[in-house]
């Protein structure tokens, strides 16, 4: 069976959103990103939510073209992005804007546990918030990884608020990056 990974960015306090929006998140380093790309290496398809897909797929459509003012790590992303099958969950929205991408209409669980079934390498579940709490409060998350920033919102969308179960990990891994954002890694027991 294929391995899903759930990797969420959060404040200290647990929010994956302040009120403001997303503008408090550390810019990944060169290391950040170069971990990321060796975690990708064994990953053939992404998961995500309405909520998140369209700013996602346009940043990354975006970065593809000539002359971007993206890093080279964003544009080395977004060719994998391009090349990299995406299943988007959603019950409002019927087509994806990217040729990579297939809407899923039905529900989260089941279609999560058919997928996991298919033959292919990792499944990496990129976000929504709502997304990842079913993901998770199912037990479908095979491995947690949890980057956090060095910052306290104070307020605003928190993830762990939306999980209803409990769910024991072993941690696997710690890393602390230059720009003082520590990843933990969990392997679901």
């Amino acid at each position: 069976m294929r391995t899903l990974t759930l990797a969420m960015q959060v404040s200290i306090d647990g929010y994956v959103e302040g009120n403001q929006g997303l503008n408090w998140m550390k810019k990944d380093t060169p290391e950040q990103w170069q971990d990321m790309f060796g975690f990708l290496h064994n990953v053939d398809l992404l998961l995500l939510g309405r909520g998140m897909w369209a700013e996602y797929r346009d940043y990354w459509k975006e970065a593809l073209k000539p002359g971007t003012d993206k890093t080279k790590e964003e544009v080395d992303y977004a060719r994998f992005a391009e090349k990299t099958s995406h299943m988007v969950f959603s019950q409002t929205i019927n087509e994806a804007g990217w040729e990579n991408a297939t809407i899923i209409h039905g529900d989260v669980v089941s279609e999560i546990e058919k997928i996991k079934k298919r033959p292919g390498k990792d499944i990496h579940l990129v976000g929504g918030g709502r997304l990842a709490a079913t993901a998770l409060n199912a037990g479908m998350v095979d491995i947690l990884t949890v980057s956090i920033h060095p910052v306290v919102l104070g307020g605003g969308k928190s993830f762990f608020q939306q999980s209803s179960i409990y769910s024991e990990f072993r941690l696997l891994s710690t890393k602390l990056y230059s720009n003082e954002v520590v990843i933990l890694t969990y392997l679901k027991k």
